[in-house]
Formats: C-alpha cells, sequence, structure tokens
C-alpha cells in the first residue's frame, strides 16, 4: 500500500489532540477547533502492518483517556482531577472525582448511602453538614444546574 490517509475524528477537544500528538511521532494530529475534530494524517508509505498497528496503538491510547464531556463545552478529565468549563478550570479533590465517577457511570440516583460507603470509606458518622458541604463545593465547579438534588435520596447528574 502506498498511498497517504487522513481520518476524522469528531468530538476531542485540543487537549486530548495534544496528549495523543505527544505520543504518536508518525501520525501528525491536526485539530480543528470549530468542528472540535480531529485529522489523524498518516503521510509515510503505508503497510498494511504498519497502518494495523499504528492505529491499534492510536485507539489503546484514546481510550485510555478519561475525559467525559459533561455538557456542551464542559469536560471531567479523570487522569488529572480537574473540571475544564468554557472560561475556568477546577481542580478535584479525590472525594470529588470518585462522586464524579459515581455519576457518570450510573443514570440513576446515587443514594447518600451509597455516598457515605464510596467517599468517606463506610463511615457511618459522617455529619449531615458534612455532606452539604462536599455537594456544595462540587457544585461550585460544574455547570448550573446538573446536579440534582432528590430529598432524602441522593443526587443525579441532569443532563
Amino acid at each position: 500500500m502506498n498511498e497517504h490517509i487522513k481520518i476524522n475524528i469528531a468530538g476531542i477537544d485540543s487537549n486530548i489532540a495534544d496528549t495523543l500528538q505527544s505520543k504518536h511521532n508518525n501520525i501528525k494530529i491536526v485539530y480543528k477547533k470549530q468542528q472540535n475534530t480531529i485529522q489523524l494524517q498518516i503521510s509515510e508509505s503505508l503497510h498494511e502492518d504498519f497502518l494495523v498497528n499504528t492505529l491499534n496503538e492510536f485507539l489503546n491510547n484514546f481510550n485510555s483517556i478519561k475525559k467525559y464531556e459533561i455538557t456542551p463545552s464542559w469536560f471531567f478529565d479523570e487522569n488529572n482531577s480537574s473540571i475544564h468549563g468554557p472560561e475556568q478550570n477546577y481542580k478535584l479533590t479525590k472525594k470529588e472525582v470518585l462522586f464524579l465517577k459515581m455519576l457518570i457511570s450510573n443514570d440513576k440516583i446515587i443514594t447518600y448511602t451509597k455516598m457515605i460507603n464510596t467517599l468517606w470509606d463506610e463511615d457511618k458518622d459522617v455529619s449531615q453538614n458534612a455532606m452539604r458541604l462536599f455537594t456544595r463545593n462540587i457544585k461550585k465547579k460544574l455547570p448550573p444546574n446538573i446536579l440534582k438534588n432528590y430529598h432524602n435520596k441522593g443526587y443525579k447528574l441532569i443532563a
């Protein structure tokens, strides 16, 4: 195979493009901000094995980047324990990262009991005030009105 190849991938932000580019010298990655896409450009003479191995390696690295779009222009970056908003970035605590992972991976209410068991290692003496303070602090780092409280039950992300 003696061709050049271009592959467009949508839904990618510039941080992911930069991370992937640093890991792949044999692929040129062009980030297109307006379309929120990256374009992979492989311009070496291609052999089928080279192409398959390169794309497999790229996809494995891509899958290891744990970045989730919460809402348009808001991203949860698990690897860097941060939230990236349109105008501000926020550093997350370990408990906040665990809580967001629970919310994102479950499309249901995260109960107070589940929060206590996971975030406070089953410490039954966690006060309601500590829970309120925790959720108040994380709400400041999230898009407005995305974390909904269900009275006497728990919390859920509302997209």
